[in-house]
């Protein structure tokens, strides 16, 4: 899987826990990242800010491609993201891989902006054949509904904190593999090129269920992705309400924690 984004898919190690996350259900699943802070679309496309986006896409050997454009950009400058992204898919095509649409949150501080992204990104999806989305946006929508005061946001109200990757892994893990994320570690851990443990994230035990649940009944949702959802177990809406009332702390664990400017 190749992830195409910014500091959206690289912050507390996005791509690293969904393999994580895959590799305990014994499922082999690799990952790449082309990611920059702040990148658009546009720019990977056109190789700024030294991305080499393009010719990873095209030196590599990719199942699939996750498409993840700036957070604010397909509201800006709509036609921009629209335009580039079916030029991206008119590369990933050529390599034959399956095209993810990777549908964002809303600031913390402006949630009025999850409908307009909802509607973009799923939009986008339906014009690019074969295109499948996936609905990160809509799990921390429910997310904030079920538990208002849940910190899946870092400070500065933009980016994930390591509870908010958890959950989008959660979505991720679903989207790819079509299997239920309930009953994943609370703990994602991952091996250097020495086979030394790093751990990349750790949360309690009730704040992953939680995560669990909500990425399910969201992928579950048909018109959240625009088709049928992963398959598994289905979530139980009373389940998913009563973790609502947890409030376990957040434990979290640093390795790489690149961060960079508003995505």
């Amino acid at each position: 899987v190749l992830f195409v984004g910014n500091s959206f898919t690289f912050y507390w190690n996005l791509p690293q826990s969904v393999i994580s996350m895959a590799k305990s259900q014994k499922i082999n699943l690799a990952a790449q990242q082309s990611t920059g802070s702040s990148a658009t679309l546009g720019e990977h496309w056109n190789g700024d800010k030294e991305l080499q986006t393009l010719d990873v896409l095209r030196a590599g050997d990719f199942d699939a491609v996750v498409l993840q454009e700036h957070g604010m950009r397909s509201i800006q400058d709509p036609d921009s993201t629209v335009r580039h992204a079916k030029l991206l898919a008119e590369e990933i095509k050529r390599k034959k891989a399956k095209i993810y649409i990777f549908l964002p949150w809303a600031r913390e501080y402006n949630p009025y902006w999850q409908k307009q992204l909802n509607s973009q990104h799923k939009a986008l999806a339906s014009d690019i054949a074969g295109a499948e989305l996936v609905p990160v946006g809509l799990a921390w929508q429910r997310a904030r509904e079920l538990r208002p005061l849940i910190p899946i946001y870092d400070a500065d109200q933009i980016h994930p904190s390591p509870l908010g990757t958890y959950l989008t892994a959660c979505v991720f893990y679903g989207a790819l593999t079509k299997k239920s994320p309930v009953g994943l570690p609370h703990r994602l851990t991952y091996e250097d090129s020495h086979g030394q443990k790093i751990y990349l994230n750790l949360q309690s035990e009730g704040d992953a269920l939680f995560c669990q649940h909500v990425a399910e009944e969201i992928l579950q949702t048909p018109s959240a992705i625009g088709a049928p959802g992963a398959p598994g177990s289905t979530a139980s809406p009373t389940a998913t309400t009563s973790l609502s009332q947890q409030t376990s702390p957040v434990h979290t664990a640093q390795v790489a924690n690149t961060k960079g400017f508003a995505a």
